[in-house]
């Protein structure tokens, strides 16, 4: 079966960004989701247009997620508690469900049109990495377009194909909030000028990295971040009245036999989208960049799909009770300049990864804890062979700060 899922206008064009896709089902897990219980809002068998309402958040109903297709639900399994663990859609029809505005657009009606689009999901709070309580506006907002994954998206090569949506998105983003809107984009790139919007040529880096250079949050104060694809995803909310289901992807790493750009829904499985690209060698196939996480379907905020080929750890010789004895669990933690250069900027590596694995929650706050989410130390944790899992300390920390306040 094949899936086309774009509107007519604006369509991508030229040969940088491959579409459309080629699959036979998508998929959302429960797990790779925001929630603390899902609540279904779809059964088995029903039949949903692109947009409608999948499941929400029991607790937080502005956390809501719609199918990105129009099609039949032909799986649905709960967890526990009745909380969702799997929903799985087979495409078929193109029917889109239509969101009007309910009336002059200001913060109300955006914030409404969003969380009922499912779009307010996009955004995340620095500190805590959570989505955002509708009725706290934030300090500022940040839209980057500079990932700091090596082999992401290239802005230079997609925008122009999207600059309308991306503009149309920003000039909405001032009615969120009374503080500024930084753009953060590579140096020499043409962005749209939008009146209340800051646009910042940086180099690459983590959204974290620039938050930290422009608007520190480490001591007070609350910003959002929207990653730029999805403000595209938001102009054309505003544009069309329909949802945009798509993302475009860079597919990379050492065993991605063709790497490129494609165009996907959210949802796809990520073995339908490499298929016939992948070198025949024992991989491993991840969301997002090398230090990405296994996943069955591509999950909203994805977007990267690496192959990596698989590499034995060596094996080391341990004869005897002797030998056991004396041969550490995990590495010392020494300073170094890799450790200094993978972790975020402004961030003492050792001390933090210190205080972490030790549970001292208010020396890891004073040593910049509240500034990063977990993507920030999975370039640590990665290099020290996934010893310790740094970005779930780090987690825990944060729900800890956050039972603080």
């Amino acid at each position: 079966m094949r899936l086309h899922v774009m509107t007519n206008r604006h369509r991508l064009t030229g040969g940088a960004i491959e579409a459309p896709f080629t699959g036979e089902r998508l998929g959302i897990s429960g797990g790779d989701l925001w929630v603390l219980r899902g609540k279904p809002a779809v059964a088995a068998g029903t039949r949903v247009a692109a947009g409608d309402l999948l499941f929400e958040d029991r607790k937080r109903p502005w956390i809501r997620f719609m199918s990105p297709v129009a099609g039949v639900v032909s799986r649905l399994e709960t967890g526990p508690r009745r909380g969702l663990s799997e929903i799985e859609i087979t495409p078929d029809g193109i029917a889109s469900r239509n969101f009007p505005l309910r009336g002059p657009l200001n913060r109300a009606v955006l914030t409404e049109l969003m969380v009922e689009a499912g779009l307010w999901t996009a955004l995340r709070t620095r500190p805590f990495g959570r989505v955002p309580d509708p009725s706290i506006p934030p300090d500022a907002i940040f839209v980057t377009l500079t990932d700091g994954h090596p082999g992401a998206p290239d802005p230079a090569v997609v925008l122009p194909n999207l600059a309308h949506w991306l503009q149309r998105g920003l000039t909405a983003l001032p009615l969120l909030t009374d503080g500024p809107i930084h753009l953060c984009h590579p140096p020499g790139l043409t962005v749209p000028e939008v009146p209340g919007i800051r646009s910042h040529g940086r180099p690459p880096g983590l959204p974290s990295a620039q938050i930290h250079a422009l608007h520190p949050v480490s001591e007070a104060g609350m910003v959002w971040h929207l990653p730029w694809q999805e403000v595209v995803a938001l102009g054309h909310l505003l544009e069309e009245r329909t949802i945009w289901p798509q993302r475009i992807l860079a597919l990379s790493g050492a065993a991605m036999a063709r790497p490129g750009l494609v165009l996907a829904p959210i949802g796809a499985r990520l073995h339908d989208i490499v298929a016939g690209r992948l070198k025949d060698v024992p991989l491993r196939l991840l969301a997002g960049g090398a230090h990405g996480q296994a996943a069955r379907f591509l999950r909203p905020g994805i977007y990267q799909i690496t192959a990596l080929q698989h590499q034995e750890a060596p094996r080391l010789y341990r004869a005897g009770w002797l030998s056991r004895l004396v041969t550490p669990q995990s590495a010392a933690l020494i300073p170094n300049p890799w450790d200094e250069a993978a972790a975020p900027p402004g961030i003492l590596s050792v001390p933090l990864m210190r205080a972490l694995a030790s549970g001292d929650v208010m020396a890891a706050r004073d040593l910049g804890a509240l500034g990063l989410i977990e993507e920030d130390l999975a370039a640590i944790s990665h290099r020290l062979r996934g010893d310790v899992d740094y970005p779930a300390l780090l987690r825990s920390t944060l729900d800890a700060l956050e039972a603080l306040q």
